[in-house]
């Protein structure tokens, strides 16, 4: 993966090259193989390159041909798929890279270009013969993409940093999204916090021109076709075959492969997946990385049914490669809590940071997830008991109720599960937030000042969409992939990486592997007397019996990081007396009485308050950024009361 620049003037004026190589040379770190631009009066498009792929190293970008354009940030994984609809001849396909394909897609099909495509990828085209220019992001976000327009103009960038290195694109701050951050601590997605500067959404494709821009929506999960097969064996073949292909298409890489491995189903299967495919091609996986720490006086052994670095362990041996455990402290948290949010996003899994700084260290290029894996893959049972309810199927209720409550002898567990997951998701909106199983969330301290809040006090109805609980699986499975949590942790972790010269991809999240999944019946999700019933079937040779994610001591370990971190953001603002002084956005008082009353000690409780407190801090370091810019911005907009008298 790489990193794309473009800036396309439509009144024809010229194009300053020299600032739009000044604004490419600041996404340096994501091209180890070198910059190139092309210039051409009104529009330019710039590359960084890094190579991943075998065909990367043939990679000409910007691609300039018949009145086309392209510049890509892209992996695809269809290549013979596509090479073969394409015509293109097996002996010449090794040399021809992903640019090319994506070139010659885009001038069969037209915008329809992007239905045909498997893979990460962010690109775009410039269309000289129709004007206008088209861009795309791939249909969960592996990879960023970034776009500002007025009505002359359009730019569009991997890193949010080169556009705001244009002179004339000025950072202002949309107090909504910082409202929205405050309000609901525990909601994540991807945030527009500058005015001017929006992220592509995942699954969609955006034309601008003359008249403007225009985005669509190209992948609706919500409407796949429905898989169906005469055996449950067939359903165990084909996903085990799914798995592979997915799988095998993302360790096509010369450079050692790292991958996550937290005890849990999906990161286990993609692991061991990945070991035993490489190990057929003569090859290793290079390390496996872990959050946990690893076990020592610090965080002793426990029970080996508690204690998931014993299960790691276990299956490292089995892989044939050793786990490099946590090393995440109080130092990274205070390192990630100082970055500029508006520009890398508000995911905040910073324990990703000194797992990417190892891996790159030993020349990683790929690092393979399992993230995304409890949204379709590996899918509980959301959704179903509300779905049996509305079926009528009773009989198959109660037995899914008996087994998950402990059985019939646990008669209020059993009530419990029957209201909480078969009732609740079917209420009306109005009944659904007052017995919604996500209510605890909301009992932590709230920072923003009364006039703040009252301003966006229509935010308190607004929560991202996975928060509603719907009734069927299949509903369920598409609300979490479309709700953006999964676009904004790879969008950060994809700015996050690109300094060690390594890109994380995500197997479960392969597009053919999407659709199989959600085609599936319902009934699937629990056969048996087993939940994730398809997927132990089809890894049933490579997982171990009775798998399930126990991380207790990284749950200690993150607890602990986090009280630790109160304790030197409560130092460092002590001793900064006017430290958030004139900040409009948090309410002062409420802040530093929070910061001076550091718990005793660590714990769950703290851990909770610690996550909103932090968010406080980083919309204090926001407003340090950019709030200056937002006051002076509203008094221009009212001179004659100024900004006081204006909210008021």
């Amino acid at each position: 993966m790489s990193a794309i620049l473009g800036c396309v003037h439509f009144s024809q004026r010229p194009v300053d090259p020299r600032a739009f190589q000044r604004a490419l040379s600041l996404l340096a770190d994501y091209g180890r193989e070198g910059a190139f631009a092309h210039v051409d009066s009104s529009i330019a498009l710039g590359f960084q390159r890094l190579d991943i792929s075998p065909e990367s190293v043939h990679e000409r970008l910007p691609l300039v041909e018949e009145g086309l354009c392209l510049v890509a940030d892209a992996i695809l994984d269809n290549r013979d798929e596509l090479c073969d609809r394409l015509a293109i001849d097996r002996s010449q396909r090794a040399a021809v890279p992903d640019g090319r394909l994506l070139l010659l897609a885009y001038r069969r099909w037209g915008r329809d270009c992007v239905a045909e495509l498997v893979g990460d990828f962010a690109f775009a085209i410039w269309d000289a013969k129709r004007h206008c220019l088209f861009c795309a992001r791939d249909h969960v976000g592996s990879r960023p993409l970034y776009y500002c327009e007025d009505k002359w103009r359009v730019l569009f960038a991997t890193d949010m940093r080169a556009l705001l290195a244009f002179p004339d694109i000025e950072p202002h701050i949309d107090e909504d999204p910082v409202a929205s951050y405050l309000f609901w601590p525990f909601d994540s997605h991807e945030v527009d916090f500058f005015t001017n500067i929006h992220h592509l959404p995942a699954g969609h494709w955006l034309e601008a021109g003359p008249a403007g821009v225009r985005l669509e929506r190209y992948w609706h999960p919500e409407a796949v076709e429905p898989v169906r097969y005469p055996q449950r064996d067939d359903y165990v073949a084909n996903l085990r075959e799914l798995l592979e292909t997915a799988v095998r298409a993302r360790v096509r890489t010369h450079y050692p492969i790292g991958s996550h491995l937290s005890g849990g189903l999906d990161s286990s299967g993609v692991t061991l997946l990945a070991a035993q495919l490489l190990h057929e091609q003569g090859r290793r996986l290079d390390q496996v990385y872990t959050w946990s720490p690893p076990i020592g006086e610090a965080y002793p052994r426990l029970e080996e049914h508690r204690d998931e670095r014993i299960l790691i362990d276990r299956l490292c041996r089995q892989a044939g490669t050793e786990c490099h455990y946590g090393t995440a402290s109080a130092e990274d948290l205070r390192h990630f809590l100082n970055r500029d949010m508006a520009v890398e996003g508000t995911t905040d899994l910073f324990e990703e940071w000194p797992v990417m700084a190892h891996a790159g260290g030993r020349g990683t290029r790929v690092l393979l997830s399992g993230w995304g894996g409890d949204e379709a893959v590996t899918f509980s049972l959301r959704g179903y008991p509300a779905h049996l309810v509305q079926h009528g199927r009773w009989l198959s209720l109660l037995s899914l109720a008996r087994h998950r409550s402990g059985g019939l002898r646990h008669g209020r567990r059993l009530l419990h599960f029957l209201w909480q997951q078969g009732l609740v998701p079917l209420l009306p909106d109005a009944l659904y937030a007052r017995f919604s199983p996500f209510r605890w969330l909301e009992g932590v301290e709230e920072y923003a000042p009364e006039r703040f809040r009252q301003r966006f006090s229509d935010l308190k109805r607004r929560r991202m969409p996975a928060w509603r609980e719907v009734s069927g699986p299949s509903k369920m499975q598409a609300l979490l992939l479309t709700n953006g949590h999964l676009s904004a942790r790879m969008a950060t972790w994809a700015h996050w990486a690109a300094p060690h010269g390594l890109i994380h991809r995500y197997p479960w999240m392969d597009k053919r592997l999407l659709q199989f999944v959600l085609g599936l019946p319902p009934e699937l999700l629990w056969q048996d007397g087993e939940v994730r019933w398809l997927y132990r079937r089809a890894l049933g040779d490579l997982l171990p019996a009775k798998i399930a994610k126990q991380d207790p001591v990284n749950e200690r370990k993150r607890q602990a990081i986090s009280w630790q971190g109160w304790k030197e953001l409560a130092r460092e603002l002590t001793d900064n007396e006017a430290a958030s002084e004139g900040c409009e956005w948090i309410d002062q008082h409420v802040f530093r009485a929070c910061l001076e009353n550091v718990p005793k000690t660590a714990g769950p409780e703290a851990a909770l308050q610690a996550v909103n407190l932090m968010r406080a801090f980083r919309v204090w370091k926001l407003w340090c950024s950019y709030g200056q810019n937002n006051k002076q911005r509203q008094k221009l907009a009212f001179p004659e009361s100024g900004l006081t008298a204006a909210r008021e």
